[in-house]
Protein backbone atom coordinates (compact mmCIF):
# COMPACT_ATOMS: atom_id res chain seq x y z
CA UNK A 1 0.00 0.00 0.00
CA UNK A 2 2.89 2.36 0.83
CA UNK A 3 4.45 1.69 -2.58
CA UNK A 4 1.15 2.54 -4.27
CA UNK A 5 0.87 5.87 -2.43
CA UNK A 6 4.52 6.74 -3.10
CA UNK A 7 4.13 5.97 -6.82
CA UNK A 8 0.99 8.16 -7.02
CA UNK A 9 2.81 10.99 -5.24
CA UNK A 10 5.77 10.67 -7.66
CA UNK A 11 3.49 10.72 -10.70
CA UNK A 12 1.70 13.80 -9.36
CA UNK A 13 5.05 15.53 -8.82
CA UNK A 14 6.20 14.71 -12.36
CA UNK A 15 2.89 15.96 -13.79
CA UNK A 16 3.26 19.17 -11.79
CA UNK A 17 6.80 19.74 -13.08
CA UNK A 18 5.72 19.09 -16.67
CA UNK A 19 2.79 21.46 -16.24
CA UNK A 20 5.03 24.23 -14.90
CA UNK A 21 7.48 23.79 -17.77
CA UNK A 22 4.63 23.98 -20.27
CA UNK A 23 3.34 27.17 -18.66
CA UNK A 24 6.76 28.81 -18.88
CA UNK A 25 7.11 27.77 -22.53
CA UNK A 26 3.57 28.93 -23.22
CA UNK A 27 4.23 32.37 -21.71
CA UNK A 28 7.43 32.65 -23.72
CA UNK A 29 5.63 31.66 -26.94
CA UNK A 30 2.85 34.15 -26.21
CA UNK A 31 5.35 36.97 -25.69
CA UNK A 32 7.18 36.02 -28.90
CA UNK A 33 3.89 35.99 -30.86
CA UNK A 34 2.95 39.42 -29.44
CA UNK A 35 6.34 40.83 -30.50
CA UNK A 36 5.88 39.48 -34.04
CA UNK A 37 2.41 41.02 -34.29
CA UNK A 38 3.64 44.39 -32.98
CA UNK A 39 6.53 44.43 -35.45
CA UNK A 40 4.31 43.47 -38.42
CA UNK A 41 1.82 46.24 -37.59
CA UNK A 42 4.61 48.80 -37.09
CA UNK A 43 6.22 47.84 -40.42
CA UNK A 44 2.86 47.92 -42.26
CA UNK A 45 3.76 44.53 -43.64
CA UNK A 46 1.32 41.77 -42.74
CA UNK A 47 -1.08 39.25 -44.24
CA UNK A 48 -4.34 38.03 -42.76
CA UNK A 49 -5.47 34.59 -43.90
CA UNK A 50 -9.25 34.88 -43.79
CA UNK A 51 -11.19 31.78 -42.76
CA UNK A 52 -14.70 33.05 -42.00
CA UNK A 53 -17.08 35.56 -43.61
CA UNK A 54 -20.05 37.31 -41.99
CA UNK A 55 -22.31 39.00 -44.59
CA UNK A 56 -24.89 41.56 -43.50
CA UNK A 57 -27.68 39.44 -44.98
CA UNK A 58 -27.57 35.67 -44.76
CA UNK A 59 -25.58 33.23 -42.71
CA UNK A 60 -21.87 33.22 -41.99
CA UNK A 61 -19.67 30.98 -44.07
CA UNK A 62 -16.46 29.09 -43.61
CA UNK A 63 -13.90 29.96 -46.31
CA UNK A 64 -11.20 28.02 -48.07
CA UNK A 65 -7.59 29.04 -47.39
CA UNK A 66 -7.45 30.92 -50.72
CA UNK A 67 -8.70 34.24 -49.31
CA UNK A 68 -6.53 36.87 -47.68
CA UNK A 69 -5.95 40.53 -47.01
CA UNK A 70 -2.44 41.88 -47.20
CA UNK A 71 -0.90 45.24 -46.35
CA UNK A 72 2.53 46.00 -47.78
CA UNK A 73 3.81 49.51 -47.08
CA UNK A 74 1.42 51.78 -49.01
CA UNK A 75 -0.62 49.09 -50.80
CA UNK A 76 -3.59 46.89 -49.91
CA UNK A 77 -4.04 43.51 -51.58
CA UNK A 78 -7.65 42.49 -51.03
CA UNK A 79 -8.55 38.97 -52.14
CA UNK A 80 -11.86 38.53 -50.34
CA UNK A 81 -15.18 37.05 -51.44
CA UNK A 82 -18.26 39.26 -51.27
CA UNK A 83 -21.88 38.42 -50.51
CA UNK A 84 -24.45 41.15 -50.20
CA UNK A 85 -26.43 43.80 -51.97
CA UNK A 86 -24.58 46.12 -54.33
CA UNK A 87 -25.80 49.25 -56.12
CA UNK A 88 -24.67 50.98 -59.35
CA UNK A 89 -21.99 48.49 -60.30
CA UNK A 90 -20.72 47.51 -63.75
CA UNK A 91 -22.49 44.70 -65.56
CA UNK A 92 -21.42 41.36 -64.10
CA UNK A 93 -20.78 42.79 -60.62
CA UNK A 94 -17.34 44.26 -61.18
CA UNK A 95 -14.26 43.18 -59.27
CA UNK A 96 -15.87 43.16 -55.82
CA UNK A 97 -13.28 42.94 -53.06
CA UNK A 98 -10.59 41.37 -55.22
CA UNK A 99 -8.12 44.12 -56.11
CA UNK A 100 -4.67 45.55 -55.41
CA UNK A 101 -4.62 49.32 -54.79
CA UNK A 102 -2.66 52.08 -53.08
CA UNK A 103 -3.83 53.06 -49.62
CA UNK A 104 -5.43 56.54 -49.55
CA UNK A 105 -5.70 56.84 -45.75
CA UNK A 106 -4.20 54.91 -42.86
CA UNK A 107 -4.84 55.31 -39.13
CA UNK A 108 -3.45 53.06 -36.42
CA UNK A 109 -3.88 52.97 -32.67
CA UNK A 110 -3.27 50.53 -29.89
CA UNK A 111 -6.63 50.02 -28.21
CA UNK A 112 -5.56 47.98 -25.23
CA UNK A 113 -2.43 46.14 -24.32
CA UNK A 114 -3.32 43.28 -26.67
CA UNK A 115 -5.27 44.90 -29.52
CA UNK A 116 -4.43 47.11 -32.50
CA UNK A 117 -7.06 49.02 -34.44
CA UNK A 118 -6.30 49.95 -38.05
CA UNK A 119 -8.50 51.95 -40.37
CA UNK A 120 -7.44 51.82 -44.01
CA UNK A 121 -9.06 53.74 -46.86
CA UNK A 122 -8.75 52.47 -50.45
CA UNK A 123 -10.26 53.46 -53.79
CA UNK A 124 -10.51 51.39 -56.94
CA UNK A 125 -12.14 52.42 -60.24
CA UNK A 126 -15.53 51.11 -59.07
CA UNK A 127 -15.88 52.20 -55.45
CA UNK A 128 -14.17 53.48 -52.30
CA UNK A 129 -13.69 51.27 -49.24
CA UNK A 130 -12.82 51.56 -45.57
CA UNK A 131 -11.23 48.47 -43.99
CA UNK A 132 -11.38 48.44 -40.19
CA UNK A 133 -8.98 45.80 -38.93
CA UNK A 134 -8.57 44.60 -35.36
CA UNK A 135 -5.45 42.56 -34.67
CA UNK A 136 -4.79 40.88 -31.34
CA UNK A 137 -1.45 39.85 -29.80
CA UNK A 138 -2.23 36.19 -30.42
CA UNK A 139 -2.41 36.85 -34.18
CA UNK A 140 -6.21 36.62 -34.48
CA UNK A 141 -7.81 39.34 -36.59
CA UNK A 142 -11.19 40.67 -37.65
CA UNK A 143 -11.84 42.76 -40.75
CA UNK A 144 -14.89 44.96 -41.35
CA UNK A 145 -15.35 46.39 -44.86
CA UNK A 146 -17.61 49.34 -45.66
CA UNK A 147 -18.11 50.90 -49.06
CA UNK A 148 -20.33 53.45 -50.76
CA UNK A 149 -22.02 50.99 -53.15
CA UNK A 150 -22.13 47.70 -51.23
CA UNK A 151 -23.53 46.32 -48.00
CA UNK A 152 -20.93 46.07 -45.23
CA UNK A 153 -19.33 42.69 -44.62
CA UNK A 154 -17.01 41.25 -41.96
CA UNK A 155 -14.34 38.56 -41.91
CA UNK A 156 -12.18 36.80 -39.33
CA UNK A 157 -8.84 35.11 -39.64
CA UNK A 158 -5.29 35.28 -38.39
CA UNK A 159 -1.95 36.77 -39.28
CA UNK A 160 0.48 34.58 -41.15
CA UNK A 161 4.20 35.09 -40.68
Amino acid sequence: MKRFLVSIACMAGVALLIGCGTTANSAEATAEQAAKVKQAIADRNFKIDVNFMYPLRGSSRNLTPDYSLEVRNDSLFSHLPYMGEARNLPYGGGVGLIFDEHITSYAQQQQRNNEYLLEIGVKNPEDSFVYTIRVFDNGKASVDVRSRLRDPISYSGELSF
